[in-house]
């Protein structure tokens, strides 16, 4: 199990395959409390399809993934999980970093926590030498962008999802990348 201490009060820990029911149960709370509006089943479906047994020990599987578990004074509030290397189908994007997953329970934002995370996935791309990190965002999280656009990420592409339970005017999403400076 991999710890990664990122302050006093913060810090990572790998998710390991015995925690797949765990990881489950705090993202049914944390996306189902951030998007159930968006989804005709109130994110039912996405979360079955995304943090199932099979498809997380198969994401877990991976090389190049690295899955977290967001540690704020002692209490799991959040994931973090970030791939590479790993280009969007949509547009090519060589020598990245995908920040897949960055979900934090609604009392663990606005605390500078997801800042403290950016900055570490910047110095892990840093060190493994890529150029750039990219991400998706949905339109309808404007917050979302606007965090992602003060960190330095520009809009790359657009695209809408494709998912029948999605409500039709939330599908739209974006493609953001940053360039990632050497060190």
């Amino acid at each position: 199990m991999e710890k990664i201490k990122l302050t006093d009060s913060l810090e990572l820990i790998s998710v390991q395959a015995s925690q797949w029911q765990e990881l489950r149960q705090l993202m049914d709370f944390i996306y189902k409390d951030a998007y159930s509006e968006y989804w005709e089943d109130g994110g039912n479906w996405y979360v079955d399809l995304i943090y199932n047994e099979a498809n997380i020990l198969k994401e877990l599987g991976r090389n190049r993934s690295h899955y977290f578990f967001v540690i704020h004074l002692g209490e799991k509030v959040g994931i973090l999980k970030y791939d590479f290397p790993f280009s969007p189908r949509e547009i090519e994007i060589p020598n990245a970093m995908k920040l897949h997953r960055l979900y934090l329970a609604a009392k663990a934002q606005g605390q500078g926590i997801a800042a403290h995370l950016m900055r570490h996935i910047e110095d892990v791309a840093r060190l493994e030498k890529l150029d750039w990190i990219w991400l998706e965002a949905m339109d309808c999280k404007p917050q979302a962008m606007r965090f992602y656009i003060k960190n330095g990420f520009k809009h790359t592409y657009s695209y809408i999802l494709p998912f029948d339970l999605l409500k039709q005017e939330y599908r739209q999403i974006h493609i953001l990348k940053k360039e990632i400076n050497p060190i």
